[in-house]
């Protein structure tokens, strides 16, 4: 599913018109996007969590040349579902 499927589908079930569904999808959005970029968790009863967490730097070595690089540390996303959410997906 993408992002104009998603539009569809939030337009489908709440029976509103494209530019609404449109801006309740992107205000949800970049709601989440601020507050993970600062370092939140996001929590959505029934569904799960979101929070970016920081990977460490570390040493990688290539297994053909055995050279070794040094990989920065970067910043992800991580989603863990709630338990209702794994249930339901487990059924």
């Amino acid at each position: 599913m993408n992002t104009k499927e998603i539009i569809a589908e939030i337009k489908a079930r709440l029976q509103i018109d494209a530019e609404t569904s449109d801006s309740l999808f992107r205000g949800f959005a970049e709601a989440l996007k601020k507050e993970l970029l600062a370092n939140n968790v996001v929590s959505l009863q029934g569904f799960g969590s979101f929070e970016a967490r920081r990977k460490a730097e570390r040493i990688s070595v290539n297994p053909t040349t055995k050279k070794r690089m040094l990989i920065p540390p970067k910043q992800s996303i991580a989603f863990k579902p709630s338990g209702t959410m794994k249930e339901k997906f487990n059924q």
